[in-house]
């Protein structure tokens, strides 16, 4: 058995074990520090391991992992950053000649800009038009976290880059990719389509930051319907980018308050794309359970983890949630 398969065979295993011992495939650190030490000792070239086609799971090859410190290839948004309170700016490299290319997912033009859409609903991404079966393509290099059916997003696929950035494409109609794959700028990841929750044929694309929703507007020239060029090779990041969260979930918090108080009915629903769902409980007092939750939902929701919900409720991740009951979340 050569080097580069024992070498695979290791990873599927911490990979399998991650997923027993941490919720959606979490890297931790020891996965990251096993990763690496099983490279120094079987004298695993990762350029040869690519090159022979081989696509890893693990963290020696994860973009960005000690600014992300998750990688989740279930859920589509798992981070819980408020890039509202960053102090610093921070500035990512996009794309250079020698690491890191780009190329325009899709050729179409913009038919839906990135927004507030009304009090509860904000659309994180951009729409380009494509046809049917269009090729869709990896912005940037980097490696592919998601790629799986959502409700919302149809068939998706999210790539994480090597310059710090994540993308994600929605609606295909087929998805060639997959988790732990790496890929590179111009690379065919999907055919374009109308699944999930899609009115006609278009891709919905989305660049985010540690799970914070960036304008893609801000960084690609879509005016130029010719080449859809970078704005600037590099990006710098401050608080200023994401002021627009703070201030659309106080007008949304408000909203709420105003909805509720006056007995309009059922609570408003937040828009598929949100970066991050509030739930309208305190999560000291606990949580009423509705319609079609489950603890994963529920959990991802309030910034705490499956297994924590177990322990404190004392119940198993298999339990069946009964709508009205309210359960502990700290």
């Amino acid at each position: 058995m050569n080097r580069s398969r024992r070498f695979i065979i290791l990873t599927s295993i911490l990979t399998l074990f991650s997923a027993l011992l941490f919720n959606n495939l979490y890297a931790s650190d020891f996965l990251i520090d096993s990763a690496k030490n099983m490279i120094d000792t079987n004298s695993v070239n990762l350029a040869d391991v690519y090159h022979n086609n081989h696509y890893l799971n693990i963290a020696s090859i994860l973009p960005f992992q000690q600014a992300y410190m998750i990688w989740d290839t279930a859920t589509i948004h798992p981070y819980h950053f408020d890039l509202t309170k960053m102090t610093d700016t921070v500035t990512l490299v996009l794309a250079n000649h020698k690491d890191c290319g780009f190329a325009i997912p899709v050729a179409g033009y913009v038919t839906s800009e990135f927004g507030k859409r009304n009090h509860t609903r904000y659309h994180y991404g951009i729409d380009l038009k494509l046809d049917r079966g269009d090729t869709v393509v990896s912005a940037f290099d980097g490696v592919v976290r998601i790629s799986q059916w959502s409700r919302s997003y149809g068939n998706c696929v999210v790539i994480r880059h090597y310059n710090g950035l994540e993308t994600l494409y929605g609606h295909l109609t087929y998805r060639d990719v997959v988790p732990g794959q790496v890929v590179n700028a111009g690379q065919l990841i999907g055919l374009g389509g109308t699944t999930g929750r899609s009115t006609g044929p278009h891709l919905h694309f989305e660049v985010r930051y540690l799970g914070e929703p960036i304008d893609p507007n801000s960084i690609i020239n879509f005016d130029d319907t010719t080449q859809h060029a970078l704005r600037s090779d590099t990006l710098n990041l401050s608080a200023d980018n994401f002021e627009y969260l703070a201030k659309f979930h106080e007008e949304e918090a408000n909203y709420l308050s105003r909805h509720h108080r006056h007995g309009r009915g059922r609570h408003a629903v937040h828009y598929a794309y949100n970066s991050r769902t509030h739930s309208t409980h305190s999560k000291h007092s606990g949580y009423v359970i509705h319609r079609g939750d489950t603890i994963s939902k529920i959990a991802m929701r309030n910034g705490t983890t499956v297994n924590r919900i177990c322990q404190i409720n004392r119940i198993s991740r298999n339990a069946k949630l009964k709508p009205g009951k309210k359960i502990v979340l700290k």
